[in-house]
């Protein structure tokens, strides 16, 4: 069989053109995956892709250009099949799949009814004064106080507050971990710091405990996790060690909602469940092709999403262990995953300069498996996304309805969402409309994390340029 000749003047383009290049968008992308291409690029769709795949064929010579035909044969279907495997669990885990199903059905119970009673009484000029009044108080926003932390000498790489919003946690490159507590007129006081040693570099993965506002667990490069107890000292030890939880870096840590168990994610390619009450690894689940970096737990503890530094996401059901979805969209590595209040919407912060949110309702069907919006957030890589989880906050006004009657107050919880990068600032946006709001600028360089106050009341920031900042309407 002869070669085709694409840059042959005598072919005149006549081969190419007559090539048959997948008119499937799932299958265009198998070919651009094969070629070691980018699936999907910024701004493209699916006739747009389906030319880019024909281009780098034609720019391609001496090419047999026949692998470029989709063929359905018998052992491609075998070997798609074998792609998905499933290993035994433990008695252990069975009972913990058991236990999470009973709470993540009671919560997720108790959040569709408090969504039913919101539809009841939903009112459109409610609902557009409620998110004017947000955005106008985002908008307000400014640099409200910059801190240096005492005796650190690397970039802070993660920033978290706890969920009684009155100490921030600071995880540094050099290994430690540093807590400020916040005063009425929020400003930081640097107050303690976790025991020297106990991580060897780059603490970049810390939750604290949904329930103990006190206790919060920390990750580091060298692959171990602590859970600590925290007060106001300066050489705390941790309660509880896993000392080799991973064989890699530990970029992320989630706990579960019910607080028994801690996700981590892996260099190792790798995502790992413990249960921090039994001091005991319950699973280590592949699935990612490269090194896995962020993560987010469901509010009602059902699912959990993982990213790859490959851009692609999945969500798994921590009840019978499957991968449910995929999400494949980004160019480059997922670094921060967040869910929002509301159960549906999950949004993933990328090195592609774009953050993606992800309807879970449009997930069920295979064919449409693309993001409900995609946010053009910065220019350089997106570090964090986090979603305002409050409740008490003077985000809440009364509003009333089109005849300026029957006023009520509505809840800004999944309101608006930060996000941090590379690029130096901290940009705040809307969660309807998803535009943005407000953007923060006073770092000197990457800021590499950022976490919103329980209140609303302020964004707490930290980055290359070793300080933590907070943002706040002055």
């Amino acid at each position: 069989m002869s070669i085709p000749v694409v840059n042959d003047p005598r072919n005149n383009g006549s081969q190419i053109s007559s090539l048959d290049v997948p008119t499937i968008d799932s299958e265009v992308k198998v070919e651009l995956r094969k070629l070691g291409e980018p699936i999907t690029l910024f701004g493209e769709g699916p006739p747009e892709r389906r030319i880019r795949l024909q281009r780098l064929l034609e720019e391609r010579p001496h090419t047999n250009f026949e692998f470029a035909e989709v063929e359905h044969s018998d052992s491609s279907m075998e070997e798609d099949d074998e792609e998905e495997f499933y290993t035994p669990g433990t008695e252990e885990l069975e009972e913990v799949r058991k236990s999470i199903l009973r709470s993540s059905v009671s919560l997720a119970i108790a959040r569709v009814n408090r969504q039913k009673e919101e539809a009841k009484s939903y009112d459109s000029f409610k609902t557009l004064k409620h998110r004017r009044h947000i955005n106008k108080s985002l908008g307000e926003y400014e640099l409200n106080g910059t801190n240096v932390i005492k005796g650190n000498t690397r970039a802070i790489s993660s920033v978290r507050v706890n969920n009684d919003n009155t100490v921030v946690a600071c995880g540094s490159w050099d290994g430690n971990v540093y807590f400020f507590q916040k005063d009425e007129e929020l400003n930081l006081r640097q107050v303690g710091k976790l025991g020297h040693g106990y991580h060897s570099e780059k603490v970049g993965a810390m939750d604290w405990h949904p329930t103990d506002t006190s206790l919060i667990a920390t990750g580091g490069q060298e692959g171990s996790i602590n859970i600590w107890k925290y007060i106001d000292d300066e050489n705390l030890k941790p309660q509880t060690r896993f000392r080799e939880a991973s064989e890699g870096r530990i970029p992320k840590l989630a706990f579960h909602p019910s607080g028994k168990y801690l996700a981590n994610t892996s260099f190792d390619q790798t995502w790992k469940l413990w249960d921090i009450n039994k001091e005991q690894e319950l699973l280590e689940q592949e699935g990612h092709s490269k090194e896995v970096f962020g993560c987010a737990m469901h509010p009602d503890g059902s699912l959990f999403a993982t990213g790859d530094l490959d851009g692609v996401g999945r969500i798994w059901d921590l009840r019978s262990g499957r991968s449910i979805a995929t999400l494949e969209g980004h160019i480059q590595g997922i670094y921060s995953m967040d869910w929002s209040p509301n159960g549906h919407h999950l949004a993933s912060a990328s090195g592609d300069c774009s953050t993606k949110i992800w309807d879970l309702r449009k997930l069920s069907n295979a064919n449409d498996r693309i993001e409900l919006f995609l946010i053009p957030a910065h220019t350089k890589l997106v570090s964090e996304v986090r979603f305002f989880k409050g409740q008490d906050s003077s985000l809440v006004s009364q509003v009333t309805d089109e005849n300026e009657e029957h006023p009520s107050k509505l809840s800004p919880s999944g309101t608006f969402l930060a996000t941090s990068s590379y690029d130096g600032t901290v940009k705040l946006w809307s969660a309807d409309n998803w535009i943005n709001v407000r953007t923060l600028k006073g770092h000197n360089d990457k800021v590499m994390s950022c976490d919103i106050g329980k209140d609303g009341l302020y964004i707490v920031s930290c980055g290359w340029d070793r300080t933590v900042k907070t943002w706040s309407k002055i």
